[in-house]
């Protein structure tokens, strides 16, 4: 089967979103989910049974005794209210993408979509910052046989944006869901 397109894909609304561009743009897509021990396992079984409706091709990489605490991993550190708190976790991003490289690689696959969004910059996810896509590209060009891009299309856009994009499509946020415990 021939692949234009790697999505990280996670059934939140990021990668939904980037689903739905790959879709209009006739792009066909192979997503990659990836299990590295999060607290909210559900979304994983919510992103692969919304693919498989759709009859997305994909696959679920799990990543094994990764033993980081964060707000969605590990202990699931929380502040003196009970909520989550550090939602980053260390290295989550470059660890994906090594992922979906490898896969990308594997399959022929020449560009690779990242969810990274205005938000992320803005919580100070230094993983998802334009600055790092730009670096993880330089590395790409030169750690294979052939190229690999790493886009993130949504970078310029905030998760309200996101969500109203969305909305446009017809999709709904019961449609999406986000391992952050919420939908969307």
């Amino acid at each position: 089967m021939n692949y234009d397109i790697v999505i990280l894909y996670s059934g939140g609304a990021d990668s939904r979103l980037m689903l739905e561009f790959a879709k209009d743009f006739g792009l066909k897509p192979y997503c990659v989910m990836i299990d590295y021990g999060q607290l909210n396992i559900v979304e994983l079984k919510f992103a692969r049974s919304h693919l498989e409706s759709l009859m997305i091709d994909s696959q679920t990489i799990k990543i094994q005794d990764l033993k980081i605490d964060s707000g969605l991993t590990g202990s699931g550190i929380k502040d003196e209210t009970g909520k989550v708190h550090e939602m980053h976790v260390p290295g989550r991003n470059t660890m994906f993408l090594s992922i979906a490289y490898s896969i990308a690689e594997s399959k022929g696959i020449d560009t690779i979509w990242i969810g990274s969004d205005w938000d992320d910059r803005l919580n100070l996810f230094p993983d998802c910052y334009h600055e790092y896509i730009e670096a993880i590209n330089e590395t790409y060009k030169i750690a294979g046989p052939n190229p690999i891009k790493v886009e993130a299309p949504l970078s310029g856009l905030t998760k309200i944006n996101i969500i109203s994009m969305l909305k446009t499509k017809g999709i709904e946020e019961h449609e999406i869901y986000s391992g952050y415990g919420e939908h969307a």
